[in-house]
């Protein structure tokens, strides 16, 4: 038989328990949906246009490795035009967002396979009235020095650093979603020059506009797609 004072030591062991249990995030935020990132973003727009290419720095998703858990799919391209500085595009996407399972940035993957990473800094891109929290960075090898402008999607939050990811995705997962995530990364391969980044942002903002509208949350979030579709002249 229980007695009074096993009960009393076991109600907040109990109550506990149960708060685990409420917030345990029951549904799952796909801003993506069932559509392909090959036919949301365009394949020419603002005077570039895609051309074939292996040139890319991209995570090797063979079967089974910690990249093909990661990624449900990505896309990368290179686009040039004239009078246009040929971009590099690779968008990573992920359906979980989990503890175990989260989007790898730039800094990481690019040290990973043997490049020096230096330079990386938070900058604000504004595109058509929305503001888009970024990374830029710098990375550089033996074969070639690669400025890149980034960012990253967290449910309908932009997270800018690892912590920030964290507190985002705890944020998402308290209010009981288990959000997905992508990852926009922009390079060209160039001396960090800031008239280089500047071509990097305006690529930004040219593939953004061109998206559709119901698109765009897809690669920036509700919020700011919503910020960008109440602005006269932002659709392309």
């Amino acid at each position: 038989m229980l007695r009074r004072r096993d009960l009393l030591l076991a109600a907040p062991l109990v109550l506990a328990a149960g708060a685990g249990f409420a917030l345990q995030p029951r549904n799952r935020m796909s801003l993506l949906g069932d559509r392909k990132l090959e036919d949301i973003v365009p394949l020419a727009f603002d005077g570039w246009e895609v051309t074939p290419s292996n040139a890319m720095v991209l995570p090797k998703p063979r079967e089974g490795s910690l990249a093909d858990q990661l990624y449900d799919q990505q896309l990368s391209r290179l686009y040039t035009g004239e009078g246009r500085r040929p971009i590099m595009l690779v968008i990573a996407y992920g359906s979980t967002q989990s503890d175990t399972l989260q989007l790898h940035r730039p800094e990481t993957c690019y040290r990973a396979i043997g490049f020096d990473v230096t330079g990386s800094e938070r900058v604000d891109v504004g595109v058509a009235g929305a503001r888009i929290p970024m990374r830029r960075l710098t990375a550089s090898s033996n074969e070639r020095i690669e400025p890149i402008l980034y960012w990253t999607r967290l449910g309908d939050h932009l997270p800018t650093s690892n912590n920030e990811q964290r507190l985002m995705k705890l944020r998402t997962e308290m209010s009981g979603y288990i959000a997905d995530g992508v990852l926009v990364r922009m390079s060209t391969v160039a001396d960090p020059e800031p008239d280089v980044f500047r071509d990097i942002e305006q690529f930004s903002r040219s593939m953004l506009k061109a998206m559709g509208p119901s698109d765009r949350p897809a690669l920036i979030g509700r919020p700011a797609s919503s910020a960008m579709m109440t602005t006269p002249g932002a659709a392309a």
